[in-house]
């Protein structure tokens, strides 16, 4: 994605008009000059006391988005869209507003490739029962915060592709906002693409692997105990039933996960 820079904030009129009215031309009047000189924290604190003007609602989240506080920034321009009757003032917002949700998704999806780099490197190993019982917390604790991030960085996709599709209905000379759009629409479809060959790879992998119908009934049995917390009663069920049903090994790891269970329950 090109360099983003904020499309010029709103300027003032004249102060006139309801005590609102009026409160929205001084947040624009003042706010100008330190957002002109990149003193953003100051600029947003100005344009925060009026920000239910939608042109100062605007100028807040250019103020922000600079200081890369993206939540808010959005916060504003959600703002701006649903407050404005004025094209243009409505396009710059979807605009910049795809813009943040584009960099929120890029942002989110380094971190979703730190917590994967972090999975890696867990290992559930020693004699150590409690050691062993941190080690699957952690693991299932990274497992789930992965895929967090992984909706997350999607939903952000879509939203910035649909804000920017918004913004060029209106305008749809706005070239800025025809890149970044086919950046994002870029990003989404290599997304797709990963996840196809992902899902390729787990089917070969798994191909003759399927659970016999037998097998699936006993992790049901099993699932059943632990939600009863008859973590040992659990365990004995796939295990018993492992003799018979050699699919149950796909499950070694549940397996693993409640007799390491069962042993801290039972240590003293």
């Amino acid at each position: 994605m090109k360099h983003f820079a904020p499309i010029a904030v709103m300027a003032f009129a004249t102060a006139c008009g309801s005590p609102e009215e009026r409160a929205a031309e001084r947040a624009l009047r003042e706010g100008e000059r330190p957002y002109r000189e990149a003193r953003f924290r100051a600029a947003d604190s100005i344009y925060s006391q009026a920000a239910f003007d939608p042109r100062v609602a605007y100028n807040l989240g250019n103020a922000l988005f600079e200081q890369a506080l993206l939540d808010t920034a959005l916060h504003a321009y959600a703002r701006t869209i649903a407050n404005s009757d004025e094209a243009l003032t409505r396009s710059q917002a979807f605009h910049n507003s795809g813009t943040g949700w584009g960099m929120l998704a890029i942002n989110t999806d380094s971190l979703a490739e730190r917590s994967l780099e972090q999975l890696a490197d867990v290992r559930i190993v020693g004699e150590d029962i409690a050691a062993k019982v941190r080690q699957f917390v952690v693991r299932d604790s990274l497992q789930k915060e992965q895929v967090r991030l992984e909706h997350l960085v999607d939903s952000a996709l879509a939203q910035s592709a649909g804000a920017l599709k918004d913004a060029l209905r209106i305008i749809p000379t706005d070239e800025d906002a025809r890149h970044n759009l086919a950046v994002i629409q870029k990003l989404i479809a290599r997304r797709v693409k990963e996840a196809e060959e992902k899902a390729k790879k787990d089917e070969d992998k798994n191909k003759n692997k399927g659970l016999s119908e037998r097998a699936k009934q006993l992790i049901a049995q099993a699932d059943a105990l632990v939600e009863q917390y008859k973590f040992t009663e659990a365990l004995k069920v796939l295990q018993d039933g492992l003799r018979s049903e050699p699919t149950l090994r796909q499950q070694q790891d549940y397996m693993h996960k409640l007799d390491v269970v069962t042993k801290a329950a039972q240590a003293k």
